[in-house]
């Protein structure tokens, strides 16, 4: 396996962030989700970081050490639980591109948002993830993340 580097996001990652955004809506989504809306929303914020930043915010890259090739990027942000209103990691984007999946990409980058979590001096971190994205849920689980609040929905006529 060759040498994977975990770095910080440069503004030009910024296509190759973005190409990989569509990729979220892989799992089915809930009826009421438009992807089209979630991946504007997701372009507006990612650029925005990328380009203007926040202190509260981290974005890391993965990249082949010898071929400078991207194969995948977390996006990290600063949540506060709704019970016990502390601060925490939260992972607000996970993408590895598809011709990198099975490499082990994720779990890297998982383990870079670990690392920046505890950094900042918290010890708690959270993620979202789509009921049916059973893969992810899996590897999710696999790194010791468990369920915690199951959001429910209903459009309302």
């Amino acid at each position: 396996m060759p040498d994977i580097n975990i770095r910080r996001v440069k503004k030009s990652d910024t296509d190759f962030i973005l190409n990989l955004l569509p990729s979220l809506a892989d799992p089915e989504l809930p009826h009421w989700r438009d992807p089209d809306v979630m991946l504007d929303i997701d372009q507006r914020i990612l650029k925005s970081e990328i380009h203007d930043g926040s202190e509260d915010n981290a974005i890391f890259i993965a990249e082949d050490v010898a071929t400078k090739q991207q194969l995948g990027f977390i996006f990290l942000e600063i949540g506060t639980d709704y019970y016990h209103r502390e601060p925490h990691g939260h992972i607000a984007d996970i993408i590895v591109s598809p011709d990198a999946r099975g490499r082990g990409i994720g779990k890297m980058l998982m383990a870079k948002a670990e690392e920046w979590t505890k950094d900042c001096g918290y010890k708690l971190l959270t993620l979202n993830v789509f009921d049916d994205n059973k893969k992810a849920r899996k590897l999710y689980k696999s790194l010791g993340f468990s369920p915690d609040l199951t959001k429910y929905g209903k459009i309302l006529e």
